[in-house]
């Protein structure tokens, strides 16, 4: 969105809606990857769905590799749930409510953290559940990305668990080592923390370990991939708003796994360039690490993925300042 600030609430919320369904679509039998070709939009206020492309007329071609395939079929089935939701809704589900999140405690390495859950209804009598770990912002907190956002409401209907899990001091540690609103850089062991609140969800709310998805929007998308990089193995996908790959943690990325991923980008960000940045950037009178463009993040992930290298591009309209 040209112009808005890092944690501008409307942007987040929508996005991260629509991500929701299309993180945990339930998969299916279909042995399939997306071919680039085939173009999903989703338009500013997300009442409808276009497909252009092979993917209108119901075009895939063979998985390769065969892991994949499971990922694949999950994007592709996204569409199709994000339009049932819009059937029956109308519009976008109303934002987080805060009364229907339990806070939960829980001391790792010596430090007293929380994070708050939604189980599901009904979730002993349904089998395991898909778990969304959603990373607040910086200089946020897990009550107000929980407001900012659907996945609250959608956790409900759809039946995945949602984890909001809260940073220490409002600061994640995601290896860029940024000050955030003049604080100092966090050195918490935050990796060790998601784990363990993802281990604690599994147990006490019939989460299921294959299917653990993160999100997170700006501080939170770093943290996001700073976690994936780290502990990959732990996720089925993961996506990123409002961030990109900082070049420290792409020269040392751990995890060999493939790793679907989606993020959201603005080409006119003030806080974190499409393009990128150097290191040394100075910005609101802090020093920034180095960061890769959205298109080399993406790159990375689909690279990482196996993905074809060919892309496809769309250019949309302009859009009023509020959408």
């Amino acid at each position: 969105a040209p112009g808005r600030p890092l944690n501008a609430p409307r942007a987040p919320r929508r996005a991260l809606a629509v991500l929701a369904l299309a993180l945990v679509a339930e998969p299916g039998p279909a042995l399939a990857v997306v071919d680039v070709s085939a173009v999903t939009r989703v338009d500013p206020d997300a009442s409808r769905v276009i497909l252009a492309g092979p993917a209108a007329a119901g075009a895939a071609r063979p998985a390769a590799p065969q892991a994949m395939a499971g990922a694949a079929s999950d994007a592709l089935l996204a569409t199709s749930s994000l339009m049932r939701a819009h059937t029956l809704e109308g519009a976008m589900p109303e934002r987080g409510n805060v009364a229907t999140a339990r806070r939960r405690h829980i001391s790792v390495g010596g430090l007293a953290r929380s994070y708050l859950v939604q189980p599901a209804p009904g979730a002993r009598g349904a089998g395991r559940l898909p778990v969304v770990v959603l990373l607040h912002g910086g200089a946020q907190s897990a009550e107000d990305v929980w407001r900012e956002t659907s996945l609250p409401t959608l956790g409900a209907r759809e039946g995945f668990l949602v984890v909001a899990p809260e940073a220490f001091e409002r600061h994640w540690n995601d290896v860029r080592g940024a000050s955030i609103a003049g604080s100092p850089a966090s050195t918490v062991d935050d990796v060790r923390f998601l784990k363990a609140v993802i281990a604690e969800v599994i147990a006490q709310d019939h989460g299921d370990p294959s299917a653990v998805f993160m999100v997170g929007s700006s501080h939170g998308g770093f943290m996001t991939m700073r976690f994936a990089c780290d502990a990959g193995e732990t996720l089925r996908a993961a996506a990123s708003l409002l961030s990109t790959l900082p070049d420290a943690l792409a020269r040392n990325c751990k995890s060999p796994r493939p790793l679907p991923w989606l993020a959201v980008n603005g080409t006119e960000d003030p806080a974190v360039p499409f393009r990128g940045q150097v290191d040394g950037t100075v910005r609101r009178g802090e020093t920034q690490a180095a960061l890769r463009s959205a298109d080399e993040t993406f790159r990375s992930w689909a690279d990482r993925a196996g993905c074809a290298a060919p892309t496809a591009r769309e250019a949309l309209t302009d859009q009023g300042a509020d959408e």
